[in-house]
């Protein structure tokens, strides 16, 4: 049997519209979701926010329904890491990254996942999975990743004890530079 020209055109649109955002979702990675070669304008303090943003004011829902804020993190640094599983890049840098140094750190640093645009289901798979066990939430529609100025996934905000924002970083971070960004907040 064979298909018609308007069929293979419409498949054809919908595997280019599918190919475009997951092009736009992983911004910044390389192939398999290793994280990308270090960059100078993608490198952490290449995007600092300025020293006068208070990220206290911001809420979210955690994945239990209830709500909570950066504020309620105060007086510890706070590392906020957006997320989503359909992100070869954020699923490989919660692993390869984010878990060692939290696990190492977690009593001197609060560590914040927010996962966007996933069904609350997939989201909570991919965490049991992984065994990521800091606090995560959810930003569904992105908001609060637009807001503190998310270009590409994942992407991470790094939040002083103050709760102002220091620095913020596009793309995915391996543990090395994870732990410079951390080591630098700790002495901010």
């Amino acid at each position: 049997m064979t298909t018609s020209p308007m069929i293979r055109r419409r498949k054809l649109m919908v595997l280019l519209a599918v190919f475009v955002v997951v092009a736009a979702a992983c911004a910044g990675s390389e192939t398999g979701g290793e994280p990308a070669a270090a960059d100078p304008a993608t490198a952490p303090g290449a995007n600092a926010a300025s020293d006068a943003a208070n990220a206290a004011d911001f809420e979210f829902a955690l994945f239990d329904g209830s709500l909570t804020s950066i504020a309620s993190f105060s007086g510890k640094p706070a590392v906020v890491n957006f997320w989503a599983s359909w992100c070869p890049s954020c699923v490989a840098e919660m692993s390869a990254a984010f878990r060692p140094v939290a696990e190492e750190l977690d009593d001197q640093v609060a560590f914040i996942g927010l996962n966007i645009q996933d069904e609350r289901d997939r989201a909570l798979e991919l965490l049991d999975v992984t065994g990521v066990e800091w606090v995560n939430g959810e930003d569904p529609e992105g908001q609060l990743f637009v807001e503190l100025g998310g270009l590409g996934m994942p992407f991470t905000v790094f939040i002083d004890a103050a709760g102002a924002i220091v620095d913020t970083h596009n793309g995915p971070l391996n543990e090395d530079q994870l732990r410079t960004a951390v080591a630098e907040l700790l002495t901010s």
